[in-house]
């Protein structure tokens, strides 16, 4: 088992598993915390990495809500603050795509021929300036 699904793990074991027990709706971990629990050295990059990964918030069912800490983000005084999603929504938020990924493929049917990028890029280059601009753009040059 990789050392992130050990921290995990552990993370979810000592922290989430009974703040979700106790109905709360908020888990707050400190890295240093995972560190000194488990006897990691010199391993808090990881540590602060995993507890910020998505993986570990849908695996729990969490929402990364705040993070207090030095700016650099890995240090044992890091405090990750999570919202417990309800079971059906920690599902749902796997599957719903950012606003920058909606946008993916958007324009895939615009040019359905093979040369048809290339001939509308020439064409709008042809009519950049107009009628009235073609001709000042010859006198120049």
């Amino acid at each position: 088992m990789k050392s992130s699904d050990q921290i995990r793990e552990y993370a979810g074991k000592q922290f989430v598993e009974p703040a979700l027990h106790g109905a709360g709706t908020t888990v707050s971990i400190k890295s240093g915390d995972i560190v000194r629990g488990m006897g990691l050295k010199n391993k808090t990059p990881n540590v602060c990495t995993a507890l910020r990964s998505k993986i570990f918030q849908n695996q729990y069912g969490l929402q990364l809500i705040g993070e207090q800490g030095p700016p650099s983000g890995m240090s044992t005084t890091v405090v990750f603050t999570y919202r417990v999603l309800k079971p059906g929504q920690a599902k749902g938020t796997e599957s719903v795509p950012s606003k920058f990924d909606q946008l993916r493929g958007i324009a895939k049917t615009l040019f359905k021929n093979p040369g048809d990028w290339e001939r509308s890029i020439q064409s709008d280059r042809r009519n950049f300036y107009g009628k009235t601009g073609a001709k000042r753009a010859g006198k120049r040059g």
